[in-house]
């Protein structure tokens, strides 16, 4: 396959996004040369702040709809993220008019994984990636397949497992201390102690990591979020590598319905501990294509 002459663009392979628990607050897509994949977070206040199914599907949503505008619009993934930031900064606070306060440890934020091409060159593309929070990208290049994502925030999540304890917990309960570590770990948010995601009122545009490879034309690159990776990360059922190779046999729903299967097997998160038992699981894959214009 040869994109020489063509303006290269991303092209879905396959692509899921399976709610958690009753609201999804995930989000994926992909225009031209750009593609993303979103993980939302609902602050911890009793009060909603905007009117979406709930603050973090909210965010998702609208990130994930200017995205798509301004992949239309952008050359350039930095340019994308300096507006995505004032543009959601500025609907966040239209939503929240009606209401006092800035709302800043309170308000949604999000994780945000970007890819984009940058250019072709025969048999590869040229792929760049920007990431803020533990979304992942799986990308096949020279010296195999690379993780790309942000730890930044590993130490704070270290830090709320370790509030769990032993014994697990029941399903659908936030323990009290972790729901006190996870209030603690909010205030570094965007912070240079701290993590860095997309937040509708703390500035984070500049801060994501950058990531870049030439991959061989053709071949799958894997956007998802952690909690399609729980597959990798806590159940430790696959590696990289294998979870890679199995999307791209086009074994995807098989991966859905055994994360799943994994999860139920334990529902009190004792023996594979985690906040959450079944968290929203969200996967894209893609491949670069020529363009036909």
């Amino acid at each position: 396959m040869t994109l020489t002459g063509h303006a290269p663009l991303f092209r879905s392979l396959y692509r899921q996004s399976l709610s958690g628990t009753r609201i999804n607050e995930d989000g994926l897509g992909l225009l031209g040369p750009f593609a993303w994949i979103i993980d939302g977070a609902t602050g911890l206040s009793t009060e909603q702040l905007t009117r979406g199914g709930s603050d973090a599907a909210w965010l998702a949503g609208t990130i994930g709809e200017t995205l798509e505008r301004l992949a239309g619009e952008e050359s350039q993934g930095t340019e994308v993220l300096n507006r995505l930031e004032a543009e959601i900064e500025a609907r966040f606070q239209s939503a929240t008019a009606h209401l006092p306060g800035r709302h800043v440890h309170h308000a949604p934020s999000a994780c945000l994984g970007l890819v984009q091409i940058r250019e072709a060159d025969g048999g590869t593309v040229k792929v760049e990636g920007f990431f803020l929070g533990d979304v992942v990208a799986l990308v096949p290049t020279e010296q195999g397949i690379v993780r790309w994502t942000d730890e930044r925030a590993k130490p704070f999540e270290g830090k709320t497992l370790a509030a769990l304890g032993a014994g697990g917990h029941e399903p659908g309960v936030i323990p009290e201390a972790v729901r006190r570590q996870i209030l603690d770990n909010r205030t570094r948010l965007n912070q240079p102690d701290g993590y860095w995601v997309v937040s509708p009122c703390q500035p984070w545009a500049g801060h994501e990591l950058r990531f870049e490879a030439k991959v061989p034309a053709g071949e799958p690159i894997v956007l998802a979020t952690d909690g399609f990776m729980r597959l990798v990360d806590v159940f430790s059922a696959y590696s990289d590598h294998a979870l890679h190779a199995a999307l791209a046999e086009s074994r995807g729903d098989d991966l859905i319905e055994e994360l799943r299967a994994l999860e139920r097997g334990d529902s009190l998160s004792g023996a594979f501990p985690r906040v959450k038992m079944h968290d929203d699981a969200t996967v894209l894959v893609i491949t670069a294509a020529g363009s036909s214009g």
